[in-house]
């Protein structure tokens, strides 16, 4: 069967695979950070004029406003994921319908239909702060409005939100952004949410697409054109798991910081082991995440 997106037999990982994969560098780079080296007191540090806390304090980290940014970037976290979910279903769905009977293919329209509100809804979603999480720079509306037909069915998702994005501060040298557009059809700036010429990404578009074919039990279409774009989509989203998980390290890495530095037991590491971790766990975020971004295409057909 032509065309399959992320199953076994190809010879490359599933999306979910690899989407755990790089969180799980994550997690293992961010407890490089602190606490791995212990064992032997530091006085220097707990010494207010010591050149090592001058050091430290020049760096003014924020790490109250990394830690609420980092809620932020764990609810974009959980969004991808739940996005990664419709892509894949409909993934599912398209690979079954080369096979399909058109009682079968009607049914799976409607599942599709489905994905697209659920698609819509996550796109939708508010942060714990109360603004949208996909708008870019404009968080107080409702980025994404669902255009119907007169039988209820999404005809077309629009974007209203901005492309734009804010870059916070987070001290000497540490600097993050934690917006994400939910398009952006430019040929520069952040990453679209679920649309990105550069990328190809269109997720809306591809499930209508995949929706219309079905109904109209047209197998071709969905083979040379749906599941090829699918296959975009779940591309495009790695992308997005790769940039998160280097917001979400930047983050981890600056409140693990603060937290040692503000040690009063003798026990913090000093200022020039503390910054050799840091500098070691960002560079290999970014390693593992540049190569999680660049592996092997889609073999494509089984």
């Amino acid at each position: 069967m032509a065309g399959k997106i992320n199953r076994i037999g190809t010879n490359r990982p599933s999306t979910t695979s690899r989407v755990a994969a790089a969180k799980a560098a994550r997690a293992a780079a961010v407890d490089s950070v602190g606490g791995v080296r212990r064992a032997e007191p530091v006085d220097e540090v707990s010494r207010p004029e010591s050149p090592a806390s001058i050091a430290m304090k020049s760096l003014e980290l924020d790490g109250a406003k990394a830690a609420d940014l980092k809620v932020r970037v764990e609810a974009n976290e959980r969004a991808l994921d739940d996005l990664q979910k419709v892509q894949s279903k409909a993934g599912d769905i398209a690979d079954k319908a080369a096979e399909a009977t058109p009682q079968a293919m009607n049914a799976a329209a409607g599942k599709v239909d489905q994905l697209l509100e659920e698609g819509v809804s996550i796109a939708n979603r508010k942060g714990e702060e109360g603004g949208f999480l996909f708008g870019g720079d404009q968080a107080k509306e409702a980025p994404f409005e669902a255009q119907k037909d007169a039988k209820g069915k999404i005809t077309e998702v629009s974007y209203r939100g901005s492309s734009g994005v804010d870059v916070e501060e987070l001290g000497s040298g540490f600097s993050v952004t934690t917006d994400i557009p939910g398009e952006n059809t430019g040929a520069a700036g952040a990453i679209g949410l679920v649309r990105d010429s550069r990328t190809g990404g269109d997720l809306f578009g591809n499930l209508i697409s995949l929706r219309d074919n079905l109904l109209a039990n047209e197998k071709e279409a969905i083979v040379e054109r749906d599941i090829p774009a699918l296959r975009k989509d779940a591309e495009h989203l790695i992308q997005h798991f790769g940039e998160v998980s280097a917001n979400q390290m930047m983050l981890d890495t600056v409140v693990a910081l603060v937290a040692d530095i503000q040690t009063k037991d003798g026990q913090a590491m000093s200022t020039v082991d503390k910054l050799g971790n840091i500098q070691y766990a960002l560079h290999r975020a970014t390693v593992d995440n540049r190569n999680f971004i660049q592996q092997d295409s889609f073999k494509g057909v089984d």
